[in-house]
């Protein structure tokens, strides 16, 4: 699957399209014959010449339009995403502008290609073509504003996560250091693609693995889900809770050795946070770094959590018995993987 906006191309300006149609049309050499008249030779040229243009600055802007992806098809964890970067009202709104633009275009084109049907001599028709050019390049500066966001919105959509929403979504939550993105690297049957995400630093990272008939797609969430939410503002709560409409279980990792140095109160008080936040969304709980944990931080981990499966990401212990239990809850639950929307 690709992600919706990787394929979208870089955006021109409005000056730079403006000068890429100037240059376009005076590139343009129409072979005629010698003994034309120069008023044929003129309404030949510059009809030429209003084509071309019409080509370059609206033909550019409509494929600019159509290269976004249509934002009310968009899977709801692209949508938010697409709220928070931009804003949809203000991506929906250019992209209405810049339509109207290259229709009006179309339409100028017409009025001036009339006009060159039967102009009264060669320079009533540089006139003409002038008048067509002047009246576009206008037109597309005056959504100068507009060009740039669109560009605005390529630039931020486009090294997002390539999540498929078709797939069971396993997403791993827990402090930095919990052992998240060793779990991802270990068990993805290729390399893991590691991604840009609002509102953190670090990266998201999406690995797959096949567990029996189903492949599964696991994401970490450094610098997501692993600090309390209710630090965070409303629309950087918004980066959160767009993970909801992927995940089909989120996996929490709980160093039980202590190493990352946050406690076990800590983690029980970020899970609690976390289930919270997703009420809706199964959590299983995994115990990490098993093999540095003392027995008594073990025992006081199950009084915490309750007895829950112990792994040890580094050594690749107990992570064939995780993907099992993952894959038994999908099983045996009746949520389906998520699909986008129709």
């Amino acid at each position: 699957m690709q992600q919706p906006f990787e394929r979208m191309p870089t955006v021109l300006t409005a000056e730079e399209l403006i000068d890429h149609a100037f240059k376009e049309i005076e590139r343009e050499v129409l072979e005629l014959p010698a003994q034309l008249p120069p008023v044929v030779k003129a309404k030949r040229r510059e009809t030429d010449r209003v084509k071309t243009a019409e080509k370059v600055m609206a033909g550019y802007i409509e494929g600019m339009v159509k290269s976004v992806p249509t934002i009310d098809n968009l899977h709801p964890f692209y949508r938010d995403l697409l709220e928070i970067l931009v804003g949809i009202a203000a991506a929906k709104a250019a992209l209405g502008r810049l339509s109207r633009t290259a229709r009006i275009i179309h339409e100028a084109a017409k009025i001036a290609l009339r006009q060159l049907t039967r102009p009264r001599n060669s320079a009533a028709a540089g006139t003409a073509r002038r008048a067509f050019m002047g009246r576009a390049a206008s037109l597309i500066r005056e959504v100068e504003g507009d060009f740039t966001i669109i560009a605005e919105l390529r630039e931020k959509m486009k090294d997002l996560p390539t999540a498929d929403p078709n797939l069971p979504t396993i997403v791993l939550a827990g402090y930095p250091g919990v052992g998240k993105s060793t779990i991802v690297g270990q068990v993805s049957s290729a390399k893991p693609q590691v991604r840009s995400y609002p509102f953190t630093t670090k990266e998201i990272i999406v690995g797959h693995v096949k567990q029996g008939h189903l492949t599964l797609q696991l994401v970490d969430t450094p610098g997501i889900l692993d600090k309390p939410l209710e630090k965070r503002g409303k629309v950087e709560m918004l980066a959160v809770t767009a993970l909801g409409h992927l995940s089909n279980i989120i996996a929490f990792i709980v160093d039980v050795s202590e190493a990352n140095a946050y406690s076990l109160e800590d983690q029980k008080g970020l899970m609690d946070n976390i289930m919270r936040t997703f009420p809706g969304i199964r959590l299983m709980i995994f115990f990490n770094k098993t093999d540095a944990a003392s027995t008594q931080q073990l025992e006081e981990a199950e009084a915490l959590f309750g007895p829950s499966l112990r792994i040890s990401a580094t050594r690749g212990e107990g992570l064939d018995a995780m993907l099992e239990s993952i894959n038994r809850e999908l099983v045996d639950s009746s949520r389906q993987p998520k699909a986008a929307l129709p």
